[in-house]
């Protein structure tokens, strides 16, 4: 059962991302394509993404995971925001096939991902603090800046 349902999964993720082969040997799939149809391709695509996910969480992958699997789907979702090089995108990072993989490795090896996936959630969550406090600091440079000007 469980490996007729990973096998689903993988078909799935091989349409939205591989199905196809362009000039120069690139595969691309359904979500390079129906990215191009504003709103609309987009939802499709994240909703087939998330149903990958779900079906992830039902076969016993664990937050850490499941988290790094929404973070690629999240990140094609953000990129996708902008015109053409979101499309772009969509045909290099694949976020459904990186997800059966990381169901894959889970399956095969839980502590190990699990431990990878924290590490890895971790740092892009220290980054992100940097950032945030990047902006605060430049922020209030360019106030100080601005105060300075007008009263001086």
């Amino acid at each position: 059962m469980k490996e007729r349902k990973i096998k689903h999964l993988k078909a799935i993720a091989r349409i939205l991302d591989t199905q196809f082969e362009g000039p120069f040997r690139i595969r691309f799939g359904l979500d390079g394509i129906l990215g191009l149809i504003p709103g609309i391709g987009d939802f499709i695509t994240t909703s087939a993404s998330l149903y990958i996910l779900i079906n992830a969480a039902k076969l016993g992958c664990g937050p850490s995971t499941l988290i790094r699997m929404g973070f690629n789907i999240a990140l094609e979702n953000i990129v996708d925001m902008v015109p053409l090089l979101g499309n772009l995108f969509d045909f290099y990072w694949k976020s459904n096939l990186k997800n059966i993989a990381l169901l894959e490795r889970h399956l095969a090896n839980p502590k190990e991902v699990r431990k990878n996936s924290r590490v890895l959630i971790i740092s892009v969550l220290l980054f992100l603090t940097l950032i945030l406090f990047s902006t605060v600091y430049l922020s209030f440079l360019v106030i100080m800046s601005l105060y300075s000007f007008i009263f001086s």
